[in-house]
């Protein structure tokens, strides 16, 4: 992996205006922390009988090079095995539609700066969240409007 390259899945997934943020963060790891965290962020981990393999230069392969692997057999690129039952299963998915069978992959997101906003800090200083809270990034998944009208305590 090269020195400077962040995950593009992951600046994808990162909220709006803080990709510098990241690749700050990504430039103070070192090449070992930036490979085990480039390989834990990798979607195929979940959903591939294979992990992604670098190559000389360092870069992990692309998706269409990993092999397609069902019931322990590779999978012809050009024959998924369809053909021979995807008539019958659409007939039964017809007459069973309560059944739901899709694969929804978990939405990883990162929020950054919460803190560094005078807003959330004002919060934390006064011990509370007001109930009329708005996260100033505008970011769905700020922890500070899970907690609007909530009193914070201090541990200790």
């Amino acid at each position: 992996m090269h020195e400077q390259d962040l995950p593009i899945d992951f600046v994808q997934s990162l909220p709006q205006g803080t990709e510098a943020v990241a690749r700050q963060w990504w430039n103070s790891l070192g090449p070992a922390d930036r490979a085990t965290i480039a390989g834990l962020w990798d979607s195929r981990l979940e959903v591939s009988f294979f992990a992604p393999q670098f190559d000389d230069a360092g870069s992990l392969d692309a998706w269409d090079q990993i092999p397609a692997v069902q019931g322990g057999r590779f999978v012809p690129s050009d024959d998924d095995g369809r053909g021979e039952w995807m008539e019958g299963y659409f007939e039964h998915l017809l007459q069973h539609p309560e059944l739901v069978i899709a694969y929804d992959p978990t939405q990883r997101a990162f929020h950054f700066g919460c803190t560094a906003e005078s807003q959330a800090r004002a919060c934390i200083a006064a011990g509370k969240v007001p109930g009329g809270f708005r996260c100033p990034a505008q970011s769905a998944t700020c922890p500070f409007e899970a907690l609007r009208g909530a009193i914070l305590r201090k541990r200790g």
